[in-house]
């Protein structure tokens, strides 16, 4: 059914056709290489500019970034309100450069510390940022 429709519509002859066109053109002079290579040399200028297309947009970018954090983390101090790649917030008790660890206490209250990579770190926050105490009476419900 699908073959009586495509050939009564000409789908079939318009492939057969642009196969024989690709064919007849495919068909050419022995002495076709000279003009191919003409061709790879025209192609250069859009391999070059897709080239620096892909390094603007990103590879340029990406180390900016990597960068960035690389500062962010090497100015991590004693007392910074700081959040990680899992959402936990907390402040800087102590930085093990030697361990490449930081440990963060997450309630001043109960002293709940915890220690998380130093690559883990994404944001140190700002004083507005940090989340206030928790208070005991604000749990007991």
């Amino acid at each position: 059914m699908l073959s009586v429709f495509a050939f009564i519509t000409g789908w079939i002859p318009g492939q057969i056709s642009a196969a024989a066109m690709l064919a007849q053109e495919t068909v050419g002079s022995p002495a076709g290489g000279a003009e191919d290579s003409a061709g790879l040399w025209d192609m250069l200028p859009l391999f070059a500019m897709m080239a620096l297309v892909f390094y603007f947009m990103l590879i340029r970018p990406q180390r900016k970034q990597t960068r960035e954090h690389a500062e962010l983390l090497a100015s991590i101090q004693k007392h910074d309100n700081v959040r990680t790649t899992g959402g936990i917030v907390g402040k800087v008790a102590q930085v093990d450069a030697d361990h490449d660890l930081v440990i963060l206490t997450i309630d001043e209250s109960k002293n709940v510390r915890m220690r998380v990579a130093r690559q883990s770190v994404v944001a140190v926050l700002s004083k507005e940022d940090a989340p206030p105490t928790i208070k005991e009476e604000d749990n007991a419900r």
